[in-house]
């Protein structure tokens, strides 16, 4: 059978439920709030647009009986009066309650639904509800005043209620048995009635909400049960946000940012690559600087109670909406951002907490921006200015190179280039770089790295240029006691843990040999993305860490290093992206030449040799050079 409490959802109500605030509920003098909240909370009444709840406002009979059928839970009924036709908005709860006898109607078949209901009939009805909750009480004649002369069905009902301490008289001793019932009234009877034990309260946590240019955040009057009643809702009131427990979990599309937040506290948050949820291609961090706080921050796209649509570095992702914090474009404090400072491109990430940001440098700013202006990017190569329009697109040479090629730089200036920044560092005078000429790890690094070039095809300026970027020039803790300068098995949920080394050159040949060589730049290797630095859509940083800026932070190390050492390296061949999935690089430029291997997905960065209708390409198996079909890879516009 089915439960007419299955219409609190479905019905519109006459007062539309509002969020309970124990400030809206005015007790009129009469002590009545706490049962008036109660009520309310349970979905058996409902307050008013305004926010108030008005209990001194008079009760309708079809009202009256509207609460009762709610606090009952009762069944539907077939319909029973000439004046109750089945479009009323209440019809179904007044149908109910005559069916479980707990309401009549007149001679004339009529219930007179708008009418007033007084304390009498209230009374009547409540004691019929009794009767429905099989809950019996012996007969007392009730000590008021004014109740000689009504009927014996009304003294009975009074005196049964008041004998349960249902209902009580006004303190001059009258029970006034004719006056209108008041809301505040209604809800301490039904509250009475069940002895506190009221339906479970209808949790309606959604609602939506408009927004200023300042950012202030004003929510609609009325809640929902679902997000998409909420989304609904939102669509005809023209809205702008749809919230949850007052957290914004729906924008307009593309209207904000979206950082990686996590509720439950984790160190880093995965990018799902469907809306399921089930395969995580990536994950980044919820601090992407360290201990510092600062968020990684990716453009919003949509989202549903399910799922959060972002972009990140040149791919669409999809995140659990317990792992982000939305913040709309209109009175954001703060945003990450590009600037040009000496001819290169400073990228400022945001502290969403802090509302203060940090920076590093990419490398050289792209032809199209000017100095003293602000540039927007999610993925580090398309700009738009801050009208919001395209600026331009350009990439990072080094980010983008692949790591397969081998540098112009011998061990000998490698060595002296570390000797000159160590004797930097030490100047400074900083506790941490203190006799960082004879302490580093570094010192020898660059004839390590030159033989594990030779030996494993893994670029010894990479290499080089990585042990900076990941040991702090050589006198991090990891450096300085288990010889690991690359973060190896350095996890963001154990920061205190790594690879252990009985000497330097070991973790070289571990990092070229095995998590570079075999692993990240094999194309059949479960870590390959790409034999570049990359992004967290390809290269080495979709898998090696979980800070989504890594590669581009690498690649302006790099980019550093080659200028100090003589800019031997920089330009020196063309990149671009394969533009179809399954592209076969072959041992030579032919069809009838035998497949190297495959480029499973789209997007994958590819170093050119030399062009020409089949591009000859530095091969991530490095075994011999490959070929592919020059229609199939797209040549990238590099920032000089």
């Amino acid at each position: 059978m089915k439960k007419i409490g299955s219409y609190v959802l479905a019905a519109s109500l006459l007062f539309p439920l509002v969020p309970l605030s124990e400030n809206n509920v005015e007790a009129a003098g009469d002590s009545l709030g706490r049962e008036l909240s109660a009520v309310i909370e349970a979905g058996i009444m409902s307050g008013y647009e305004d926010g108030s709840y008005k209990p001194d406002n008079s009760v309708t009979r079809e009202e009256f009986a509207t609460f009762l059928a709610r606090a009952l839970q009762l069944p539907e009924g077939p319909e029973r009066f000439k004046d109750v036709p089945a479009s009323a908005k209440l019809a179904p709860y007044v149908n109910a309650a005559a069916a479980a006898g707990i309401i009549n109607g007149g001679s004339d078949g009529n219930f007179s639904p708008k009418a007033t209901i007084t304390r009498q009939d209230m009374a009547l009805m409540i004691s019929n509800a009794l009767n429905y909750l099989g809950k019996d009480a012996a007969y007392v004649k009730p000590n008021f005043t004014d109740i000689d002369n009504i009927s014996s069905a009304y003294r009975v009902a009074i005196g049964k209620s008041v004998s349960l301490g249902i209902i009580s008289g006004y303190t001059d001793g009258r029970f006034g048995p004719l006056d209108n019932a008041r809301r505040g009234q209604a809800a301490a009877f039904i509250y009475r009635m069940l002895e506190g034990n009221l339906p479970e309260p209808i949790v309606k946590p959604f609602e939506t909400a408009m927004i200023d240019a300042a950012g202030t955040i004003t929510p609609s009057a009325v809640a929902y049960e679902s997000f998409d009643a909420a989304k609904q809702a939102m669509d005809k009131n023209g809205a702008e946000l749809l919230l949850e427990n007052g957290k914004i979990v729906y924008m307009k599309e593309y209207g904000g940012m979206v950082f990686a937040k996590p509720e439950s506290g984790k160190a880093t948050v995965d990018l799902y690559a469907d809306e399921t949820l089930k395969t995580a291609k990536t994950y980044v961090t919820a601090s992407a600087i360290g201990s510092s706080g600062i968020s990684t921050e990716l453009q919003y796209i949509t989202s549903t109670d399910a799922y959060v649509k972002v972009y990140l570095g040149g791919s669409e992702y999809f995140m659990k909406p317990e792992d982000t914090r939305l913040v709309p474009y209109e009175g954001a404090k703060g945003r990450g951002y590009y600037s040009v400072s000496n001819g290169l491109i400073v990228h400022h990430i945001y502290n969403v907490d802090t509302n203060k940001t940090v920076a590093y440098t990419a490398g050289p700013a792209p032809s199209f921006m000017q100095a003293g202006s602000k540039y927007y990017s999610w993925d580090g190569f398309s700009f738009y200015n801050e009208a919001g329009q395209q600026a331009g697109r350009e990439y990072q040479y080094f980010q983008f190179l692949s790591g397969r090629t081998k540098t112009n730089y011998t061990a000998a200036e490698l060595d002296a280039y570390i000797q000159k920044v160590l004797a930097e560092r030490q100047e400074m005078g900083l506790s941490k770089y203190a006799n960082a000429t004879t302490k580093s790890k570094l010192i020898g690094l660059g004839t390590m790295a030159k033989k594990a070039e030779s030996l494993y095809n893994v670029n010894a300026l990479m290499i080089v240029t990585l042990a900076i970027h990941e040991s702090d020039y050589g006198m991090s803790d990891k450096a300085q006691t288990i010889n690991n300068l690359f973060g190896l098995k350095v996890y963001d949920s154990d920061p205190t843990g790594g690879s252990v080394f009985k000497t330097v050159e070991e973790g070289v040949t571990a990092l070229a040999k095995d998590y570079l060589g075999a692993g990240y730049f094999t194309p059949t290797h479960w870590r390959f993305n790409g034999s570049v630095p990359g992004n967290k859509t390809t290269g080495v940083n979709v898998k090696y860490a979980s800070d989504p800026y890594w590669g581009a932070k690498f690649a302006g190390h790099m980019y550093t290093v080659d200028q100090a050492m003589g800019e031997q390296d920089f330009g020196r061949y063309t990149i671009g992206f394969t533009n179809t999935p399954g592209l076969n690089v072959r041992t030579g430029p032919s069809t009838s030449q035998s497949i190297l291997y495959t480029y499973k997905a789209s997007g994958m960065p590819v170093t050119i040799i030399k062009d020409g209708e089949w591009a000859e390409i530095v091969s991530d198996n490095p075994s011999q050079t490959g070929y592919v079909y020059s229609t199939y890879v797209n040549k990238l516009p590099i920032a000089e």
